[in-house]
């Protein structure tokens, strides 16, 4: 009974593992005082095309529907977009789903 436990164990530990590994693309945004970016427009550009567009949640986290353009760039825009600088970065940058980008004032 106890090899049982243990072997269900391991594949529903395999398998959360591998879901996580699909799902992890995306990121969080902040204010450089900590504070999330609520509402912030980050939208995916293929070959200078928009190939989607989306929003943080109020948590400022956004998640990227798929990985498939991995030459693909984000840009990050504060949604006022008037005090805060855009960002431009790889998709790549975002495939372990834990990065924060912190938006800087504009100068």
């Amino acid at each position: 009974m106890h090899k049982n436990y243990l072997a269900i164990m391991a594949v529903c530990g395999v398998t959360l593992f591998s879901a996580s590994l699909c799902l992890a693309s995306g990121g969080r945004v902040t204010y450089p005082d900590g504070k999330p970016v609520v509402a912030a427009q980050v939208n995916v550009h293929l070959q200078d095309v928009d190939k989607y567009k989306l929003a943080t949640d109020a948590s400022g986290r956004f998640s990227l529907p798929t990985m498939d353009f991995l030459d693909a760039f984000v840009q990050i825009k504060a949604p006022d977009g008037k005090d805060y600088a855009t960002v431009n970065l790889p998709v790549k940058v975002f495939e372990t789903g834990d990065v924060s980008v912190v938006l800087q004032p504009k100068r």
